[in-house]
């Protein structure tokens, strides 16, 4: 069910954050290493250490204040990440890694958040009266982060082509703005989906509406390489 009041209040949430440029120096022995560290440095939630294995930026940037909970959401997802390397070719100081990466599906668990946030105030919103929404926001993100950590949480895994360089006898992931949406449980669409205020998945339970059977789809992809650039999310 698609409702005005629901679309504006739960478009309370944007995830918004940026990639900073590179100011330190890092990389690993090896590319399988810096594979790994990074895996590991994100799923400790150390943003600063995990992109030092990663070329051209050195971490994230988010809003001033957080406003729209960024960070407590991109945290619950990078500690679900997993990267499992396939392949690894190089060739003098350059290379390309094939990847499955598993995340969490922002997409499906934002639907979700969503959706059982809206019930909790499903009165309000069909009598049409105002909805605070720094309240949704704060409900929706607090939701997000719990279902992200839930065992049966929805996840999705994606074949993942990386590109690699070695810097001064140290090798560096090179991240483009598909890989890192990958890697980070599809974050962009999950912004294009509060942008464009599509929540037609969203159903709404009342003691006059019934509530409609959801699908569960299991999402596999496959990501191309793009070239470097950096991803923005803009509040």
């Amino acid at each position: 069910m698609k409702q005005t009041a629901i679309g504006r209040a739960v478009a309370a949430v944007f995830i918004g954050m940026a990639l900073l440029l590179l100011t330190a120096c890092g990389g690993a022995d090896t590319p399988e290493q810096a594979i790994k560290n990074f895996n590991t440095k994100m799923n400790d939630c150390n943003y600063k250490a995990a992109f030092s294995y990663v070329s051209d930026y050195d971490g994230l940037s988010f809003d001033k204040g957080d406003r729209s909970g960024t960070k407590q959401i991109v945290n619950a997802v990078s500690k679900t990440l997993e990267i499992e390397i396939v392949d690894i070719q190089t060739s003098g100081a350059t290379g390309a890694a094939t990847l499955k990466v598993t995340t969490v599906d922002l997409r499906d668990i934002y639907t979700r958040a969503a959706a059982t946030v809206t019930n909790n105030y499903v009165d309000t919103v069909l009598e049409g009266s105002k909805i605070s929404a720094e309240d949704m926001r704060d409900a929706l993100v607090a939701e997000i982060v719990r279902e992200s950590a839930l065992s049966d949480a929805q996840k999705v895994t994606t074949d993942c082509k990386v590109n690699l360089s070695r810097e001064k006898d140290r090798w560096f992931m090179i991240l483009d703005k598909t890989s890192f949406n990958v890697m980070m449980g599809y974050i962009d669409d999950a912004n294009t989906m509060v942008e464009s205020g599509d929540f037609s998945n969203i159903s709404v339970e009342s003691s006059d509406t019934e509530s409609e059977s959801e699908t569960e789809n299991t999402v596999e992809s496959e990501t191309e390489d793009d070239s470097t650039e950096s991803a923005v999310f803009n509040d």
